[in-house]
């Protein structure tokens, strides 16, 4: 792909269409371009994870492995999508395998390479906190709603 492509592809991604063009720029001309043939796994649940991906073309399954050790696609990524966000800021492990359903292009971003570019533009790296503590926030809210509904399905101790 061309530079001026990758920045419009960064700018389909929410997390990096925070972030003003210079830094888009910085991103695009340091990732790393990946190309996948069908059936090709990306990475492996369990795998560290040092790197995002931003999907270029193609689609990519996310797969989990049951207790009988059946894998089962929990969730389909499309164009413009980011897989591995928190492994941009935080030492992490893939939860998942990502394995490719069509040929693929894909941008590597590495988490040295993200960092950097936030110590270079500290009103991005401000933009990205806020947006990282805006999903937390909405995951936390989730999360209460789970631990209610569980606190009423509990039977009563002591009945």
């Amino acid at each position: 792909m061309s530079l001026d492509k990758d920045i419009a592809l960064l700018r389909e991604v929410p997390t990096f269409d925070i972030l003003n063009g210079e830094a888009l720029r910085i991103l695009a001309i340091s990732a790393e371009q990946r190309h996948l043939a069908e059936g090709q796994v990306l990475f492996k649940a369990g795998e560290k994870a040092e790197c995002g991906y931003v999907l270029g073309a193609g689609v990519i399954h996310l797969v989990e492995r049951d207790a009988r050790g059946r894998d089962h696609v929990i969730q389909v990524i499309e164009r413009g999508s980011l897989l591995g966000e928190m492994a941009l800021v935080m030492e992490t492990v893939r939860p998942v395998t990502a394995v490719a359903a069509a040929p693929c292009e894909l941008m590597r971003i590495s988490r040295s390479t993200f960092l950097r570019m936030l110590e270079g533009y500290p009103e991005a790296a401000q933009r990205v906190r806020r947006h990282f503590a805006s999903r937390l926030k909405s995951m936390m809210r989730a999360l209460d709603k789970v631990r209610v509904h569980l606190e009423a399905s509990r039977p009563e101790r002591g009945s």
